[in-house]
């Protein structure tokens, strides 16, 4: 467990190494392979996103919501980044299952890092988020992993210079 904790911190540290603009998108919204779900991202600040993701899995009908706030990283260019953060999730089980019994509804924490590419309006990306289960039913911990892919529906907001809807309505 040390060990792997060791790589994480040398992992997000090299991270901070390139100081290239990175995520070069202000909305997207896509699809996510992990069971199945759907994802959207929205630009909060430079560098920073938040997203949410819904997704059930393959053979239970569980379903579960995560909101989670993410910084991203540029590595190389602009269209390559690592992104890291964590944020809330719940999990409603499916009622109707009679072999699980009546579980009660999970509510938790979920850290996430991954590492995101950008293809004209394509985003792929792929990532490790694990689940800490802080009340209901169910695991304590499980490790998830995923793959992302989304849709650029609107460019970056805010750049280095600020944000674009504010220079405009400034102007004015």
């Amino acid at each position: 467990m040390i060990k792997k904790s060791f790589l994480l911190v040398i992992f997000t540290s090299f991270s901070f190494i390139y100081t290239i603009s990175a995520q070069s998108y202000g909305t997207a919204i896509g699809i996510r392979i992990d069971g199945f779900g759907a994802t959207i991202q929205q630009q909060i600040a430079p560098h920073a996103t938040i997203e949410a993701i819904v997704q059930s899995g393959f053979k239970k009908q569980d379903i579960t919501l995560s909101l989670l706030l993410e910084k991203h990283q540029g590595l190389l260019t602009r269209n390559l980044s690592f992104y890291f953060g964590g944020g809330l999730y719940r999990t409603w089980y499916d009622k109707t299952d009679v072999t699980r019994g009546l579980l009660n509804d999970a509510f938790g924490v979920s850290p996430i890092m991954g590492l995101e590419l950008n293809i004209g309006k394509i985003i792929l990306s792929g990532d490790i988020k694990p689940t800490l289960k802080l009340s209901g039913d169910g695991k304590g911990f499980t490790m998830g992993q995923g793959i992302s892919i989304r849709y650029e529906l609107a460019g970056r907001y805010f750049k280095n210079d600020g944000w674009k809807f504010w220079k405009k309505w400034k102007k004015k």
